[in-house]
């Protein structure tokens, strides 16, 4: 399956070869129509099992669902940006996606560690190909604490294989359907540690909160169809395959710290923090990125809850926000290259400037909202019934609060975007766009 999946980002670089030389100017159309394509074989030859409940099936296509979006929006994006050498942009994205194919498909746990590291170096690059000191910047930290995070994560795998290695299996012995046919053979202490070292580990990578600095920096100066990518997919595939693991090597609920509770702590955090930040920014991307960390923490408490309903909230709450999250950075792109600024209070007057945008965008905020009824109306409550019904007082309490301030926050950015006025003349504003950073 991941082979089949591979023939897509491989389809990629065979077009940036070959379609350069013959047609170069069509290349980024070329590559969408080929990626849209991929997209839809995948949804009619893996039918069978993505109509049967495999929701790893549903990851794998959504993930070529979002890719597909992010292609489309390149060509937009690339036209708005002339000095991206367009060859090594779409390189680097083949790599980043095929990246997250192999992390949202795969069943063992150090192919996932070695997916989800690679990621990171590939959406790097890309900060990187932006050119300027804030992208060099962002790339270096990101790449600084998502490398120690992964340290983190591989400790905890090499603790699991060597409590294992009397089965002789190699590679397979981290398989999860092996990991948990044979959990109890691990010493409890071991579970333990191997269960904080990958949860936070792995955390990094999924933006959880105390672990997610890199997070509003890389995603406020990556290339838009790239930030979509960032927030719409990596970060929730990466939450997956935290859930794996501890649906693999279980701990007793009783067992403090583990992994159900580290899921409950993390997401909580991650809710409050990422809604308080959402109230004081002024830049259209870390608004966003903010949003995802608030976003990753409610889907880290659906699996924190573990019963089947909560799971079920988080698959569906993760589906709407990879959707949502990844139009509305495509979006924010595109504004910041209107106003010729990233600065909220800059953009005014949408609706009267840019008629077409500022609607997709309302649309958008709405949705990420969670004004009902639209999608992560749905899933929010799912997850919000699934705390009640598990007597978890605290954590509901908390969410609810969270997301009633966090919906006050983007109706607020909304509002003011959209008829707002802003206090200094845009022709007086003196700032310049590269990618969604401005150099003032």
């Amino acid at each position: 399956m991941v082979i089949l999946a591979g023939l897509g980002p491989i389809g990629v670089m065979a077009l940036v070869v070959a379609g350069n030389r013959l047609m170069p100017k069509w290349l980024p159309i070329m590559i969408a129509v080929w990626v849209t394509i991929v997209w839809i074989a995948t949804g009619l030859y893996f039918y069978h099992d993505i109509t049967h409940g495999k929701w790893y099936m549903w990851l794998l296509l959504l993930v070529d669902l979002i890719a597909a979006g992010s292609a489309w929006d390149s060509i937009w994006w690339i036209r708005e940006h002339q000095t991206i050498k367009r060859l090594r942009y779409y390189v680097w994205w083949a790599f980043f996606w095929l990246a997250l194919i192999i992390i949202a498909t795969a069943g063992n746990l150090v192919l996932a560690w070695l997916a989800i590291e690679f990621s990171t170096l590939a959406s790097g690059a890309l900060i990187v190909e932006m050119g300027h000191r804030r992208a060099l910047e962002a790339a270096w930290k990101y790449i600084v604490v998502a490398s120690v995070g992964m340290l983190m994560a591989i400790i905890g795998i090499v603790f699991l294989y060597a409590s294992l290695q009397f089965e002789h299996m190699g590679w397979n012995t981290l398989d999860y359907s092996n990991l948990h046919a044979h959990y109890l053979a691990i010493s409890p202490i071991v579970r333990k540690m191997a269960t904080i070292l990958i949860v936070c580990g792995i955390g990094t990578k999924a933006g959880l909160v105390p672990f997610h600095t890199w997070l509003p920096d890389a995603h406020s100066v990556a290339p838009s169809p790239v930030s979509g990518l960032l927030s719409g997919i990596l970060l929730g595939v990466s939450l997956v395959t935290i859930q794996h693991f501890v649906a693999a090597v279980p701990l007793s609920s009783h067992v403090f710290l583990s992994g159900q509770h580290l899921l409950l702590l993390f997401g909580i955090l991650s809710v409050v923090v990422g809604t308080l930040a959402l109230l004081v920014q002024k830049d259209i991307k870390r608004m966003l990125a903010y949003s995802s960390i608030e976003q990753v923490g409610i889907m880290a408490i659906g699996f924190g809850i573990g019963t089947p309903f909560a799971q079920e909230a988080v698959i569906w709450q993760l589906v709407f926000h990879a959707i949502i999250k990844s139009g509305l950075f495509y979006i924010s792109g595109h504004l910041s290259v209107r106003y010729h600024s990233i600065h909220l209070p800059q953009m005014s007057n949408m609706f009267q400037r840019h008629r077409g945008l500022a609607v997709t965008w309302a649309t958008f905020i709405i949705a990420l909202a969670g004004l009902p009824p639209l999608g992560l109306a749905y899933s929010e409550w799912m997850i919000l019934y699934g705390l009640w019904s598990s007597h978890l007082w605290v954590i509901l309490a908390l969410l609810s609060l969270s997301l009633i301030l966090g919906f006050a926050a983007l109706m607020h950015h909304l509002l003011g975007g959209m008829w707002g006025r802003t206090n200094q003349p845009e022709d007086l504003v003196g700032i310049a766009v590269t990618g969604g950073v401005s150099h003032e």
